[in-house]
C-alpha cells in the first residue's frame, strides 16, 4: 500500500510557503506523493470550498523543483474543458522536470457553468475525455504525430519534449459505471473519491476482470481526531470518510485494502498549516509505518 496526501491548494488559508512546508513533511514522513485538485473558474455558489484555487499543473511543478521523493499528482484535472494538446505538453513537461513523478489524474467534470465560462462542450464530455487520452498518448509516444479524431486532428506534427518512458500515467477519476469503463479502455489507474467500501469492491471487481493492470486508488476524507458520518461533495454526489481512532482507520484501510486497493490518498485540511502538519504526523505514525 502507498500513501498520498491532498494540498489544500485550494481555499484561502495556506500560503505557497506552507504548501512547501507541508510537502516537505510529506516526504519526510513517508508519503509517496503530493496531490493537487483542480477548477480553473467557477460561479459564485461555488466560493466555497474552493476559494482561491491554484492551478495545479503550475503548483506540482513549484513543489517537485523543491522535494526530491515525492511523486506528484493531480485529482483530478477537468480535462474535457482543456485542449488536450496543451494538457499532454504540460504533463511532459512537468514529467521532464520531476525525472518522472508525475501521476496525471484526469475526469470529466460535473460543474456545467465552469464549462459553459470556457467555451467547452458539457453535453459531449466523455466522448470528448475518451478521444483526449488517446490524442495525448499519441502525442508522448509517437515520433510524427497523425492523428484523425472526431474533435481532434493532427497531421504530421512533431512533439517535444516526450515524457520520460514516453509514457505519463493516466488515472481516470470518478465513481460511477462510465468511470469504470472508461479506467478499465483507457486508464492506468482509477481513482474515485470518497467511494463506500461496498461500490468500491464492485468497482474494483469490475476492473479487474478487463484483465488490465490498474492501480486502485481512492481519494478519501480522512480524520485522525475524530469520527465522521458520511457527507455530501460539492457535486451532492454521497462520500464517505475514513476516520477514528488509529485502530479504527486502520480496520477501515484494511477493508480496502482486501478489496484491491493499493493507493490511499488522504484529505486532511485545516485552517491551520500547524494542524495539517500535526495530523500528517499522526497519521503515518499510527498508519503508514504499519503497512511497513
Amino acid at each position: 500500500m502507498k500513501f498520498g496526501y491532498i494540498l489544500p491548494n485550494y481555499g484561502d488559508k495556506i500560503t505557497p510557503q506552507e504548501l512547501l512546508e507541508i510537502s516537505a513533511v510529506c516526504e519526510e514522513c513517508g508519503y509517496d506523493s503530493v496531490w493537487a485538485t483542480d477548477h480553473v473558474i467557477l460561479p459564485t455558489e461555488l466560493r466555497e470550498p474552493y476559494g482561491q484555487l491554484i492551478e495545479p499543473m503550475t503548483m506540482l511543478a513549484f513543489i517537485a523543483s523543491r522535494r526530491e521523493k515525492l511523486r506528484v499528482g493531480t485529482s483530478i484535472l477537468v480535462l474535457p474543458q482543456r485542449n488536450p494538446i496543451l494538457v499532454a505538453k504540460q504533463a511532459a513537461a512537468l514529467d521532464v522536470l520531476s525525472e518522472g513523478r508525475l501521476i496525471l489524474g484526469v475526469g470529466v467534470g460535473w460543474a456545467e457553468k465552469e464549462f459553459g465560462f470556457l467555451g467547452a462542450d458539457f453535453g459531449r464530455r466523455g466522448k470528448v475525455m475518451d478521444e483526449s487520452i488517446v490524442l495525448m498518448r499519441k502525442l508522448w509516444n509517437d515520433d510524427v504525430v497523425d492523428f484523425e479524431g472526431r474533435f481532434f486532428r493532427v497531421r504530421e506534427a512533431l512533439f517535444f519534449p516526450k515524457p520520460l518512458n514516453r509514457a505519463v500515467p493516466v488515472w481516470i477519476g470518478g465513481n460511477g459505471s462510465p468511470s469504470l469503463r472508461r479506467a478499465a479502455a483507457y486508464g492506468d489507474g482509477w481513482h474515485p473519491v470518497g467511494p463506500d467500501l461496498e461500490d468500491f469492491a464492485k468497482g474494483a471487481a469490475k476492473i479487474r476482470e478487463s484483465k488490465k493492470d490498474i492501480v486502485l486508488s481512492v481519494r478519501m476524507t480522512t480524520d485522525v481526531r475524530k469520527k465522521r458520518e458520511a457527507y455530501a461533495g460539492a457535486n451532492n454526489e454521497k462520500r464517505v470518510a475514513v476516520s477514528g481512532t488509529a485502530t479504527e482507520i486502520r480496520q477501515q484501510i484494511d477493508g480496502y485494502a482486501d478489496a484491491g486497493l493499493e493507493y490511499y490518498c488522504a484529505s486532511m485540511n485545516h485552517p491551520a498549516a500547524s494542524d495539517i502538519v500535526s495530523d500528517l504526523r499522526k497519521f503515518a505514525e499510527d498508519v503508514i509505518r504499519s503497512y511497513g
